[in-house]
């Protein structure tokens, strides 16, 4: 191998790394529009807690639950289908 494809094998290695390290356990424990949580307040409020979410507040309303969470600092609202348990909405809050 030369000295040139061998540099670049290293930055490429060095490359994937840090994006690896800069994403973290935020992508780890993401949940996303499309996951199940849970139908009821309590399988949803577990799962949440389990992936690292910070509740800050948790609403019933007709058709959807929401909750107010916290993750490294940033707020965010889960919108959650009680019947299917699917969320089907984050937004940053």
């Amino acid at each position: 191998m030369t000295h040139s494809k061998t540099c670049r094998s290293v930055q490429t290695g060095l490359l994937a790394s840090s994006i690896l390290i800069g994403t973290g356990a935020v992508a780890i424990a993401q949940i996303q529009t499309g996951d199940t949580v849970g139908t009821s307040v309590s399988q949803i409020a577990h799962k949440l807690e389990t992936s690292g979410y910070d509740i800050r507040e948790i609403e019933v309303k007709n058709n959807r639950i929401e909750v107010d969470v916290l993750l490294d600092g940033t707020k965010l609202e889960i919108k959650v289908d009680p019947r299917s348990g699917e969320v089907i909405r984050v937004e940053i809050d």
